[in-house]
């Protein structure tokens, strides 16, 4: 069994690959004695009046990688895992594979949840390649897509890699703030009118959904660009027209007047 007095000193030397090595076959009663230790030193270093970021810096990889290792749950890995970092300042060195490697090692059941808490954890407005990268890397692992989230929608319109289901996706695209500005410039409009894999409907609701509750015009000007490129029917029309009607007294005068035109379409169509 690994002692504390062994394990300290290599994290203090920020060594994270021998943590890797100390820390591998514990059973669980092992990784909850050092567990306590380890939450005391890491909050001796970040409170400590002392300490500066550039003296715990070059620590941060190897106490990742630890709590990895140690943490008990899924919601403190995650918590953990975020707060501490996956690269190190200076050296621009990560330890991604090495988070994974002591997780897949522990063989615990709750790898789906800390996926999904990780996923949860991922900006909405910017990307986070390392978190991405441990997230895709434990969800390969688990065999289980993780959740659609916030972050995830965000990485995908901006990378063009869907590391979810890209239905769920879809689905959730309407609801993010700010992915709007994005869809012209990745010719996105196009590629998901014509995705086979997603439903027409859903994207049309969306649509307007999303051009119901408003927001920044640069935002629903991407959004008025893929109801454009959905060119939706007259049947579609009709069967939305309380969703059309809704948006005629919208405050953004290229919202109104795209429902005011394929509602007057529509009744040309059908001699209403």
């Amino acid at each position: 069994m690994t002692e504390w007095t062994v394990l300290h000193p290599i994290i203090d030397g920020g060594d994270p690959d021998n943590v890797v090595r100390l820390t591998h076959d514990l059973d669980a009663a092992a990784r909850k004695t050092l567990a306590e230790p380890l939450r005391a030193y890491e909050k001796e270093l970040r409170t400590g009046t002392f300490v500066s970021k550039r003296f715990w810096g070059p620590r941060l990889c190897a106490l990742t990688v630890a709590g990895a290792a140690l943490l008990p749950t899924a919601s403190s890995v995650a918590v953990w895992i975020t707060r501490n970092g996956l690269r190190e300042d200076e050296t621009g060195t990560d330890v991604i594979d090495l988070v994974v490697e002591v997780l897949r090692d522990r063989r615990v059941s709750w790898l789906p949840d800390l996926v999904d808490r990780l996923a949860l954890r991922l900006p909405s407005d910017k990307l986070d390649p390392d978190l991405r990268h441990l997230v895709t890397s434990l969800a390969a692992h688990t065999g289980i897509a993780p959740l659609a989230t916030d972050g995830l929608v965000y990485s995908w319109i901006a990378t063009g890699n869907a590391d979810t289901g890209r239905s769920a996706l879809a689905r959730r695209l309407f609801e993010v703030d700010g992915v709007g500005t994005m869809l012209e410039a990745g010719g996105w409009p196009d590629r998901l009118a014509c995705d086979p894999a997603l439903d027409r409907t859903m994207l049309l609701e969306g649509c307007l959904f999303r051009l119901r509750r408003g927001g920044k015009a640069a935002d629903l000007n991407g959004f008025l660009l893929l109801h454009k490129a959905l060119a939706p029917t007259r049947e579609e029309v009709a069967m939305l027209a309380g969703d059309y009607e809704a948006l005629l007294s919208n405050s953004h005068t290229p919202v109104a007047a795209m429902a005011r035109h394929e509602l007057l379409l529509t009744a040309q169509r059908t001699g209403r």
